[in-house]
């Protein structure tokens, strides 16, 4: 029993850890290209007897001296593939990482669990944490992410329904028709009081240093994401992209 748990936890770290190795990677659109159809014209029969068969006639063939090419034409050629392969090579664009000013240095980063996927927002970022309350106030007609409107000191806080903006749309089909505000048990705030990430639970708070985060690049347009720390299995959240996506209704 003990060994079908073990397998079970490797299973889902394997599985977490190759969602987060996504994050950073665009999809590919494959392209299905169709064959042009050819026009198959019926074979025409020709009678034997129509047929006839002449004996072939002995004609003597030419005899020519082979032609001897210089080796320097031969490594000539070569020689220009090869630079025209390392031309082609150092032309290829290297995609830089994005590194927020912020992690030019050892920073923090508060851990936190949204519908099984763990996320980390850093300190510097971060407005403070409250607990989950009825008082959030339903907005009807809002965006499906929009859990509605919090007052909380004297700020009106967007809160959100994170698992809709970060989870992958096959792991969305498992939850729906499940109900967040029976989940959810706290409100991470960001983007000064502007708006509240509804959160399952909260987690420690760790240090790490720039090179412990796999950072994204230009490649990637999830602008919530700032990279990915596989040692931790967890997504660092781009507060500010983050915003940015919310604010745009996306």
């Amino acid at each position: 029993m003990a060994n079908n748990n073990s397998n079970t936890l490797v299973d889902e770290k394997l599985a977490v850890s190759l969602f987060l190795d996504s994050l950073l990677r665009e999809p590919e659109t494959e392209i299905e290209v169709e064959s042009p159809a050819v026009a198959v014209e019926p074979a025409v029969e020709i009678p034997i007897a129509e047929v006839k068969v002449e004996a072939p006639v002995a004609r003597p063939l030419p005899v020519t001296a082979p032609t001897v090419l210089p080796k320097t034409e031969i490594k000539d050629e070569v020689e220009l593939k090869t630079e025209s392969t390392t031309e082609v090579e150092e032309k290829k664009p290297e995609l830089e990482p994005i590194v927020p000013e912020w992690a030019n240095e050892p920073f923090q980063i508060l851990l936190f669990e949204v519908a099984g996927l763990k996320l980390a927002v850093p300190l510097i970022e971060l407005c403070g944490v409250i607990e989950w309350n009825d008082s959030v106030t339903e907005m009807p007609g809002s965006a499906d992410f929009y859990m509605g409107i919090l007052r909380h000191l004297e700020y009106k806080i967007a809160v959100i329904d994170t698992a809709k903006m970060v989870l992958p749309p096959k792991k969305l089909q498992q939850m729906a028709g499940e109900d967040s505000r029976e989940r959810v048990e706290h409100i991470v705030l960001i983007d000064d009081y502007r708006w509240g990430l509804a959160c399952d639970k909260i987690g420690e708070v760790i240090t790490l240093n720039p090179d412990d985060v796999r950072w994204r690049t230009s490649k990637t347009s999830r602008g919530w994401l700032a990279g990915t720390v596989i040692e931790h299995m967890c997504a660092l959240l781009n507060s500010e992209g983050f915003s940015e996506m919310l604010a745009k209704g996306q």
